[in-house]
This record gives C-alpha cells, structure tokens and sequence, in this order.
C-alpha cells in the first residue's frame, strides 16, 4: 500500500477518507512488521532449540534477542490494535459524516425547491401585475376617451345654452324696454287732473 503524500483539507479539518486511508496504511504496515517479527522470533527459537548447549553464551544471546523480540511484537502489537480502534472508530465517523451529508444535501434540495417555487410565484405575480397594469392602462384609455368626448358635449351644449341665455337676456331686455315704453305711453295718456 503506497504512503499518502498530504490529506486534502475538509470543512473541519483533513478528509476523513484520507485519515481513514492513512490508519489502514499504518494498519497493514504494522501488521508486517507483526509478521516479520513472528517470523524471526520462530527462527530463533528452531536455531535455539538446534543450537547445541556447548556454547551457552550465544544461547543467551539468542534468548535476549527473542525477548527483545518479543517486547517489540507486544508493543507492535498494541499499537495495531489501536490503529484498528482508531480506524473502526473513523470509519464509524465517516459513516455518521456520510449520513449528515446526505441529510444537508436533501435540506438543500429542500431549500433550492422552495426557493425555485417561490421564484415561479414572484415571476406569475410579477406577469399577473403587468397583465392588470395593461388592463387598467386600456380601462383608463378608454374612460379618458368618454371623458373628452363628454367634455366636448358639454361644450357644445353650454354654447348653446350661453348663446339662448344671450337670446333670452336680449329678449328680457326687449320686453323691458317695450314695457317701459309702454309705461311711458300710457302715462302720456292719463287724464290730467284739473
């Protein structure tokens, strides 16, 4: 398994894939060495147990490189078993992470779907409002029309009503005048006193 050169950054830190990717590199390392280690300590036994007693200080020699050994395969050991807890533990991690992922992304699909709608609503009001605006503009248009057209009614029928007012006015004045004159006339024929 090749070493990961550098995690990719995340939202909250380093990709947990990568992280994850990592541990089981670690994993599978440790777990060599493991079997490396097995691997020599059994050797060592068969040249020990081979070994004629003859010569007791490579016997010993033997023994302690075997304890050392074993040290090494215990501490080894317990590093692959954290690894593997840390490993399930993040994996457990990127699941949940996983699941939240999905969760916000439906939200925001949620979300883009009702902003989606809402702009539909805005754009039909926004037509519906230019559709009555033209309506209104055409009522208004017409109604204007009537208005002139009443106005230039009105005109006409006040001019001729002012010019009938003059021909009555006039009339009045005539009457006027011919009744004083006949005012005048008949004082000039009153019988004078004497």
């Amino acid at each position: 398994m090749a070493t990961p050169q550098s995690f990719r950054s995340a939202f909250n830190g380093f990709n947990r894939e990568d992280v994850v990717h990592y541990l089981e590199y670690l994993n599978a390392k440790h777990a060599s060495q493991l079997d490396q280690l097995n691997t020599e300590v059994t050797f060592l036994r068969k040249k020990l147990e081979e070994q004629p007693e003859e010569d007791p200080a490579a016997a010993e020699e033997m023994t302690r490189r075997i304890g050392e050994l074993e040290e090494k395969l215990a501490e080894s050991e317990g590093e692959r078993e954290s690894l593997s807890q840390k490993v399930s533990q993040l994996e457990e991690e990127l699941a949940q992470a996983r699941a939240e992922q999905v969760t916000i992304l439906h939200q925001a699909d949620q979300e883009l779907e009702a902003y989606r709608r809402a702009e539909r609503t805005e754009r039909m009001a926004r037509e519906r409002a230019e559709q009555v605006y033209r309506q209104t503009n055409g009522v208004l248009a017409d109604a204007s029309a009537k208005v002139d057209e009443a106005a230039g009614q009105v005109s006409e029928i006040s001019d001729h009503v002012m010019s009938q007012l003059d021909l009555l006015r006039e009339a009045v004045s005539c009457s006027k005048q011919a009744l004083a004159d006949a005012a005048a006339g008949l004082y000039s024929l009153k019988p004078r006193e004497e």
